[in-house]
């Protein structure tokens, strides 16, 4: 389905793809013949007919999340909770705009969250691992800089790290995604209102001290208490690094979806009282992290949080007519999918529902005894209680054989590794395999509603969304 047109790092300056070439690959050779004038029009006659413009913009994004993520996870809202997930229920709401976005970054095919994040943030293509810098250097504002300038409120919420890639795309000009205290530095100097996730390590008390202006939060209950205290800038860090995965979560630490709402409610509360709007990006980030994990139920319960939060997204926006929602994700990670038959994809699928813990947890937890017996039996033990699965002899071989004797257990280089191999075991229970470990170019799902969304293309990049954005809202160079 992809013409290799769309791929090509010559088609503007900044190496994104041009209208034209867009049109080309949509509509065929009579509209490439009309030019950039065509698509201009065509941008022009729904600019027309739009009748407002967005006060507020949520962009929400599931981090790594392949189709068969979003599969997984809906058939387990339906389980579980008895109705689709939120995001199939926004997909049929009236007036829904969705598209498919092709992600590739600047040097390479299969982009990373930096170039991705960044291609939001600025509308152009970077190189895989740069956030907001261009292959010839320059350094456009990104997107929550440009929304400050134009007096919005700005936030980001995510269950990594504050200063990783995809919240970093959408406020810092870094070269490197791996700089976190440059860029929690950065972020702090570029005046965010809200950010609330994990990365406390980055933000020491010396960093702090010279932002008297913050309230610091370090708990749930903190959180809400300073948050009814009063406005301004409010720093919420629920963890060293990354917080927990949500099946492994505590009440030490918030959910998305708490989080979510507390954002929503204190950015809407300040930008009222400021009369002007908001601009947020919210983030289900170890959804990434399971895929990359091969960790069925990592994956299937942090997609299920971050549909938690899109649902307080959805009662947020269901009150008002001035606010644009996107739900979308960065990139596909790993492809898992359900893919046994009959009893043993419904068994096993009903087992990773049951299980009380990661495939992480697990691995963290591995016997460190080089007896193999011993290791054998202390494993199975393990990934019994946690995953309530209970393997064979032949299965714990496998484990054995990577684990205690650094054999080779997979052909393909990218799975032979403790967590292919992990993976692949628990596959034969759960019923969920992994293609990868590694990000991969499949064109993700893009969801939108409210003013502006009619200007999203049914088939784009991610660096067309930023325009998407910055017309709805108003928010200019």
């Amino acid at each position: 389905m992809c013409d290799h047109r769309f791929m090509r790092n010559d088609q503007n300056p900044s190496g994104g793809l041009s209208r034209r070439g867009f049109m080309g690959f949509v509509a065929g050779s009579s509209l490439v013949a009309a030019g950039g004038g065509a698509s201009a029009s065509l941008l022009g006659e729904r600019s027309v007919t739009r009748r407002r413009r967005a006060r507020n913009v949520i962009f929400m994004v599931s981090d790594g999340m392949s189709a068969g993520t979003w599969t997984l996870a809906d058939m387990a809202s339906r389980r579980l909770h008895g109705r689709p997930s939120a995001w199939a229920r926004l997909m049929g709401m009236q007036g829904v705009r969705r598209s498919m976005c092709a992600t590739e970054a600047a040097d390479s095919l299969v982009t990373d969250s930096a170039a991705a994040a960044a291609a939001w943030g600025i509308g152009e293509r970077v190189n895989n691992g740069s956030l907001c810098i261009t292959p010839d250097g320059r350094e456009p504002a990104p997107l929550l800089v440009k929304a400050r300038d134009r007096g919005m409120k700005t936030g980001v919420v995510t269950t990594t790290l504050i200063p990783h890639a995809t919240p970093a795309g959408f406020v810092v000009n870094i070269p490197s995604r791996a700089m976190y205290a440059e860029i929690a530095e950065q972020m702090l100097e570029r005046q965010v209102d809200v950010m609330l996730g994990g990365g406390g390590e980055f933000f020491p008390p010396e960093l702090l001290a010279r932002h008297d202006d913050l309230t610091i939060a370090r708990s749930p209950e903190e959180l809400r208490k300073k948050h009814a205290a009063g406005s301004g800038r409010l720093l919420g860090m629920f963890a060293d690094s990354h917080m927990a995965y949500e099946r492994d979560r505590t009440p030490e630490q918030p959910s998305l979806a708490e989080m979510t709402d507390l954002a929503l409610r204190r950015l809407h509360r300040d930008a009222s009282e400021a009369g002007t709007g908001f601009c947020v990006q919210i983030e289900g980030a170890r959804v990434d992290h399971a895929a990359h994990g091969n960790d069925p139920v990592g994956l299937v319960f942090d997609q299920l949080a971050f549909d938690d939060a899109v649902e307080v997204a959805m009662r947020f926006t269901a009150e008002r007519d001035d606010t644009l929602l996107l739900v979308t994700t960065d990139h596909a990670n790993s492809n898992p999918g359900l893919t046994l038959y009959r009893a043993a994809a419904e068994n096993g699928f009903e087992r990773l529902l049951n299980a009380r813990h990661t495939a992480s947890w697990i691995r963290r937890r591995l016997p460190r005894t080089e007896d193999e017996a011993e290791w054998k039996r202390l494993t199975h033990e393990l990934v019994l209680s946690a995953a309530g699965c209970d393997l064979t002899e032949e299965e714990l071989g496998w484990l054995a054989r990577e684990r205690l004797h650094g054999e080779r257990v997979h052909g393909f280089d990218a799975l032979n590794t403790l967590i292919g191999n992990l993976g692949a075991v628990l596959a034969n229970h759960y019923a969920v395999a992994f293609m990868s470990r590694h990000h991969t170019a499949d064109m993700i799902e893009l969801t939108a509603i409210g003013p502006g969304s009619e200007l999203l293309e049914p088939v784009c990049h991610l660096t067309d969304v930023y325009s998407v954005v910055t017309e709805a809202a108003s928010i200019t160079a």
